[in-house]
């Protein structure tokens, strides 16, 4: 049977030479940080997408409810009701059909500038690490494809949820309104509460699958260099961080082939940036051996 031995990676002439004199345990690289202006641009897209579906719902149903059918619902018969359904259908096919058109490219753009991020984000802190060694750093491997194939399915299937949901609660509101008799007066400040809500959780998607990428593509263009460590880093600005990752994940070496559990309560195990809101990041370290390689 044939065995592949791991790959290791080596130190410049003057980073060796360092490490023998002072024989470190660890040397670090420089953290991965995504690249904030590449995830601003797909936010940026799919935020022009969600609020152009959140005008035009709006302006159709106040329009409705303005109307002739509308005043006069309460007094004579159910037409609003059944035109409000009649609407409702109509936009959610409408932005279905445009929220499926666009999250390929949507997810394709957020893909491409995750690859392209990591590979100036990863070499230089190669470069860091050992002494001004420079690698290759654009690798594709079989296994980064795959993952990469799932997180476009992914994301594609979170863009495209965003219209179902939106459009599910906004029936859910007409509906409630004409029931109580109060219509605009409950819908207008419903819309503005609503809207709200679907615009930072467009916002947090987009973020979160960014982030999430990027780490996936480091840590598997890593590990075929060579690197199979990485430290922790918790990430100091958001309001509400995690207790275990600010506390016992932050600051700790992990393995690429044998992450860390991420949630207590769940058990699940993964890398910085993998749970929702996670703005944690990570750094490639090596563990040395004799001082020059690890």
């Amino acid at each position: 049977m044939r065995m592949t031995m791991a790959k290791k990676i080596n130190l410049s002439k003057k980073k060796a030479q360092w490490a023998r004199q002072f024989k470190p345990q660890i040397i670090r690289g420089a953290p991965l940080n995504y690249n904030a202006a590449q995830a601003g641009r797909v936010e940026a897209e799919l935020l022009k997408l969600v609020r152009q579906m959140m005008r035009e719902t709006q302006r159709e149903i106040t329009t409705l409810f303005q109307s002739g059918a509308g005043k006069q619902y309460f007094a004579t018969d159910a037409s609003v009701s059944s035109q409000s359904r009649i609407l409702l259908n109509s936009l959610a096919s409408k932005f279905m059909k445009v929220f499926k058109s666009r999250a390929k490219g949507i997810t394709e753009k957020m893909l491409k500038g995750a690859a392209n991020s990591s590979t100036t984000s990863l070499r230089q802190s190669i470069e860091q690490l050992t002494g001004g060694v420079t690698l290759s750093t654009d690798i594709f491997s079989g296994t980064l494809k795959e993952k990469l194939n799932a997180a476009a399915t992914q994301s594609t299937n979170l863009i495209v949820s965003i219209p179902q949901q939106y459009l599910a609660t906004v029936k859910n509101a007409v509906t409630s309104s004409i029931s109580s008799g109060n219509g605009l007066a409950d819908l207008t400040p419903f819309f503005e509460r609503q809207n709200g809500i679907t615009e930072r959780h467009a916002k947090n998607m987009a973020l979160d699958q960014t982030r999430k990428v990027y780490n996936t593509i480091n840590a598997e263009r890593m590990k075929s260099v060579g690197i199979s460590k990485f430290e922790w880093l918790h990430s100091a600005g958001g309001q509400r961080p995690r207790p275990y990752h600010l506390h016992t994940l932050n600051g700790g070496i992990y393995d690429l082939n044998d992450p860390p559990v991420i949630d207590p309560k769940t058990g699940e195990r993964g890398l910085p940036g993998q749970l929702p809101n996670c703005k944690c990041r990570m750094r490639p370290v090596i563990e040395l051996d004799d001082g020059t390689t690890t």
